[in-house]
């Protein structure tokens, strides 16, 4: 199988199952444990956690991921998750550095499910003030010139005459 991460990925965990015997090194999350699990791919192992099954004696894998994660499991995806009986890999998409990945998994490896975090939008009320309307339809209205970009307009001006008569002075003096 297949499993394909866009770039960027954010806030996902992917759920993994290790079909039959552990491979050697996974529980130290060695690079060729990671790689005989995941192919040719570079992950931070920081983002994946590995949990056998006799390691989790109060609680199930659901229940890790919902309180350990803060993910919500739907129930389908809960019944799926609950299914299974070998080893775990839990694969969060910061471990993939916002890069795009390809994962053929190998056959004793299955994809359980893919958690997602739903953000939660909440549509405010709706603006009832006239300035949220706007004015869209007109070209800009320049705002009319102040008092004080006035009289900067005409200092300006009579310092450049003087300049220009003094120099005058200056040239017709010679």
């Amino acid at each position: 199988m297949t499993l394909d991460i866009r770039a960027n990925d954010h806030g996902a965990i992917y759920v993994l199952e290790i079909a039959g015997d552990m491979p050697l090194g996974l529980s130290d999350k060695t690079d060729e444990a990671m790689m005989a699990l995941l192919g040719p791919i570079v992950v931070n192992r920081d983002y994946v956690d590995v949990i056998e099954p006799a390691t989790l004696t109060d609680m199930s894998v659901l229940q890790l991921i919902e309180t350990g994660y803060y993910m919500p499991v739907d129930e389908a995806t809960a019944d799926s998750i609950n299914a299974t009986r070998g080893t775990i890999v839990l694969i969060m998409s910061a471990a993939f550095a916002g890069q795009a990945v390809k994962m053929r998994l190998p056959q004793h490896v299955r994809h359980v499910a893919t958690l997602r975090e739903t953000p939660a939008i909440k549509v405010t009320d709706q603006l009832s003030a006239q300035s949220t309307v706007g004015n869209l339809s007109t070209a800009p209205v320049k705002p009319p010139k102040s008092d004080a970009r006035v009289s900067g307009i005409v200092a300006t001006s009579a310092l450049l005459v003087m300049f220009a008569l003094v120099g005058l002075m200056i040239w017709i003096g010679r």
